[in-house]
């Protein structure tokens, strides 16, 4: 029998306002590391202007890599999410769940989605791994969007890439959670306790993902660019930016890869 619900938290109150505090921030580093180009000089203008009108004068064949790649993107995330229910596979609690019904189980547990925001797991699992994750599948969109992987922070168009890569994990983490090849599905999580379906995972996941995407190649840019190639480096690389290196993997490229080293 469940227990009746109680109210919400400090703690739950609290994690709330700081992933907004949290998104904020993030939302205005982006911004105020893009290069300001409003007014741009004269010269620079009429430059572009007329770079801008030889290239529709001459159009150049359009580059086989020149957009987003759905179908490796999505390769690529799925095959880390197969990875992630492997793991899960290995917990008593989640092979108990295995029989039954699958379509009657799975659509039980997607119908308690969002009746709390908080689903009693571990900070760990909620606040580290989960946003690890999350920025998996940012650095998944960045290596499958050819005209933007090699972007770096302060870059003209690393936000726009950082918006676009935060949908991509957003989409995909929620088809984590309650998709066919989910939480829902394999284990039904939430199916006997509907407060284990709760937002903490639909919003964490994404956000504070790309977030720490961010943070990778800040620490990329910032300490890593310095280094020049050998084992340290690459350890390092492979260490510091741990959802890179996964997102490598995922692509078939050795964890401390870099498409400017290509």
């Amino acid at each position: 029998m469940l227990e009746p619900r109680r109210p919400e938290g400090l703690f739950a109150r609290t994690t709330k306002r700081a992933t907004c505090v949290l998104s904020l921030a993030l939302v205005t580093a982006l911004i105020e590391s893009a290069p300001a180009n409003a007014q741009s000089d004269p010269e620079t203008s009429v430059h572009a202007l007329k770079s801008s009108a030889a290239l529709v004068a001459a159009p150049t064949p359009q580059e086989p890599d020149s957009d987003f790649q759905f179908g490796a993107a999505s390769s690529q995330a799925l095959g880390f999410t197969v990875f992630q229910h492997t793991v899960r596979l290995r917990e008593a609690k989640t092979r108990r769940e295995l029989g039954g019904a699958f379509l009657k189980d799975w659509f039980k547990s997607v119908s308690n989605t969002g009746r709390t925001w908080d689903d009693g797991g571990k900070f760990f699992t909620n606040y580290i791994a989960h946003p690890l994750g999350g920025a998996v599948y940012a650095n998944i969109y960045r290596h499958n969007d050819h005209r933007r992987k090699r972007l770096e922070t302060g870059e003209r168009g690393y936000v726009g890439m950082i918006a676009r890569a935060m949908v991509f994990s957003a989409a995909v983490s929620t088809q984590f959670e309650i998709g066919p090849v989910s939480e829902a599905s394999i284990g039904n999580v939430g199916m006997r306790n509907p407060t284990k379906m709760a937002w903490v995972d639909f919003v964490i996941t994404p956000v504070l993902g790309t977030a720490w995407m961010v943070g990778e190649d800040l620490i990329d840019a910032k300490m890593l660019g310095r280094l020049d190639g050998g084992t340290l480096r690459n350890t390092l690389r492979t260490v510091l930016n741990p959802s890179r290196s996964a997102a490598n993997i995922s692509r078939r490229k050795w964890p401390w890869f870099r498409e400017r080293d290509a």
